[in-house]
């Protein structure tokens, strides 16, 4: 059974900025929130193929400091480019492109450290048959999460959104160079 603590422990952790929260929330900004409502369907999808190959592989990748430093270069990599081009790429005025947002935001949610903390740490090892409906669980809270992620961008005002791209860039390299500076404490 799901347990209070993992539920509350889920919630305040997709409501913590991150890689995806800021593509989702820059995607709200640009195309506003009508369009860019499926795109938390992106999220969940990540989510949920992450998380359970991190729930299979838990004993491996918590044991093997080389794994976990390859899958921390491959979340770098992934938000560098990622940062890169949301930099170069102009501010759609109209909204953004539907399959290359939820490419981004699929793949971003992949290889986002959340994945790998609610696989690996907050669903206990012991959970055996039931770690469908743990994932399942922080699977729907995802979808909740970022439609508020979502609905904030679009909410921001006019004058703010054409720059969101370019923070979006920002922040997400910084979570990459964040990615890189902790593969030196494995």
């Amino acid at each position: 059974m799901v347990t209070f603590g993992f539920i509350a422990a889920s919630t305040a952790l997709l409501l913590t900025p991150g890689p995806t929260n800021t593509i989702l929330a820059a995607c709200g900004a640009s195309a506003g929130f009508r369009k860019a409502a499926v795109l938390p369907l992106a999220e969940a999808l990540g989510y949920a193929v992450a998380i359970g190959i991190f729930v299979a592989c838990a004993s491996l990748v918590r044991a093997d400091p080389v794994a976990m430093g390859a899958i921390r270069l491959i979340a770098a990599v992934w938000l560098a480019y990622s940062a890169y081009r949301l930099w170069v790429e102009p501010f759609p005025r109209g909204g953004s492109g539907g399959r290359s947002s939820f490419a981004r935001v699929l793949l971003t949610t992949m290889v986002n450290p959340k994945a790998m903390l609610v696989g690996t740490i907050l669903i206990p090892g012991d959970v055996g048959g039931a770690a469908p409906l743990w994932i399942g669980t922080y699977v729907a809270l995802s979808i909740a999460a970022g439609m508020g992620w979502v609905l904030l961008g679009a909410l921001l005002p006019q004058g703010i959104r054409k720059h969101a791209y370019k923070a979006a860039a920002i922040v997400l390299g910084g979570f990459s160079i964040a990615a890189v500076a902790s593969m030196a404490s494995i």
